[in-house]
């Protein structure tokens, strides 16, 4: 198989599967249902990998593949000899936390197939979720589709070509794939295509059921272990449940819910109570975890990839004051790619003095979410959200609204830079225009 057949096999550039995976943070655990369903869509993790070298080793191979393509058998001709000389391959007694001992496969030939099928297919479903999701104003009407021959689950194929509106809840759990080998995917369509092919849309909320399955059976307390799971259940009466820990959306769960609620708050007529969601979702603490995660991750590395990370959702106010002072509406969500991050944290602002410290760079959230200050550059337009520094000086976040911001896979407020700057400069209005706040003296 052709390198190139990875990535024309899901009809996609590679860089935003790329993006999905590098995004993630890392976990280890022993046993997969100890990194649920979503959790594994924000963590890079490989069941039984219990030491960072030998998940740093898979990553990177997997990260390989989706940058630069590849086979399987080069997968595995590269990264085997590396998990044999860190000692994870084969079977070995392992030793649990609670001092119990037991016998565990490894690195294996079928293993690696596993973490190969697997970490490419849910990279590349997360990839395409961002591109569909960032074009439901032409597109909203979602398709799923199945690959119909004998290797085709009966349940997987009885979803296919049935329509739903991209915002539908059923897209929550059954955006593929679906289980260990799903091939299915989703075909985003436009209102003229829809009707066109005849297709019914249908409203899968009252399809989806939900109830407790066995996931499996711990190996230190021999107890049933039960989680969460859910079906769908046709109206023709057949029904569809997804593989136990597979009822997720993985493009959603790492980056794609953001976007929605993003394109929802924008449906909101009321502003205080659009101002109450905003503050409420920017002050979670989960959401700024997730980004220091990210952010020190990227500056350990000290090399910038194709990762992106949302900061938070632009404050009400100054998403109004741009709209009505220059007709421009704001995606209202805020990201910052790697690139950016390692600007920020440049040798030239270590240099001259501007650069801000590590602690800050991944409390960013918090800064974007309370600025004091909030300014328009007049001669290199751009949003300034502006933060008092420890050191009296004060912390210039630089936010391109999205039509201003080249090259990017969906249309969304990024922040570019921030450093620190002088109060005194700030207030040169022939450069700055205040959109609210005050600037202290």
């Amino acid at each position: 198989m052709a390198k190139a057949d990875i990535s024309a096999a899901f009809d996609m550039e590679p860089a935003d599967a790329v993006a999905y995976l590098r995004a993630k943070g890392y976990t280890i655990s022993d046993r997969w249902q100890e990194v649920w369903q979503g959790a594994h869509a924000r963590a890079f993790t490989v069941a039984k990998a219990m030491r960072m070298d030998v998940l740093e080793a898979i990553r990177g191979e997997v990260d390989k593949t989706l940058s630069q393509g590849g086979t399987f058998a080069e997968f595995e001709k590269a990264l085997q000899p590396q998990l044999e000389k860190l000692g994870w391959w084969g079977k070995q007694v392992m030793v649990d936390s609670d001092g119990g001992a037991r016998l565990v496969q490894l690195g294996s030939p079928n293993r690696l197939k596993t973490i190969y099928r697997t970490n490419l297919q849910t990279a590349y479903m997360a990839g395409r979720y961002r591109r569909q999701l960032a074009t439901t104003n032409t597109h909203p009407w979602w398709q799923y589709v199945a690959v119909l021959d004998s290797r085709t689950r009966e349940s997987h194929a009885a979803l296919n070509g049935k329509v739903f509106r991209f915002d539908d809840p059923i897209w929550q759990y059954l955006y593929p794939p679906n289980g260990w080998g799903c091939r299915c995917r989703v075909r985003a369509l436009t209102e003229r295509q829809l009707q066109r092919m005849g297709l019914q849309v249908e409203q899968g909320d009252g399809y989806i059921e939900t109830f407790q399955a066995e996931s499996g059976i711990n190996p230190r307390t021999g107890e049933v272990e039960m989680v969460d799971h859910m079906r769908v259940r046709l109206p023709n009466g057949k029904t569809m449940t997804p593989d136990i820990g597979w009822a997720y959306n993985p493009g959603s769960a790492a980056f794609g819910t953001d976007v929605a609620i993003a394109k929802k708050l924008g449906t909101v007529r009321d502003i205080n109570l659009r101002g109450q969601l905003v503050q409420a979702l920017n002050n979670s603490p989960l959401r700024h975890q997730q980004f220091a995660n990210w952010a020190a991750d990227v500056l350990a590395k000290r090399r910038a990839g194709h990762g992106v990370q949302a900061l938070g959702f632009l404050p009400e106010a100054v998403s109004t004051a741009i709209t009505e002072r220059f007709g421009v509406v704001p995606s209202r969500l805020m990201t910052m790619n790697e690139k950016s991050l390692m600007h920020a944290d440049s040798a030239k602002h270590s240099a001259t003095g501007v650069a801000l410290s590590q602690e800050e760079l991944l409390a960013l959230p918090q800064m974007v979410n309370e600025p004091e200050a909030v300014l328009w550059d007049k001669t290199d337009p751009a949003v300034l959200m502006i933060y008092p520094a420890s050191d009296g000086r004060a912390v210039k976040i630089v936010v391109k609204l999205a039509h201003q911001v080249k090259r990017q896979q969906q249309p969304l407020d990024a922040v570019i830079n921030t450093y620190r700057a002088k109060y005194s400069d700030l207030r040169n209005e022939g450069l700055y225009e205040r959109i609210s706040g005050e600037l202290r003296e």
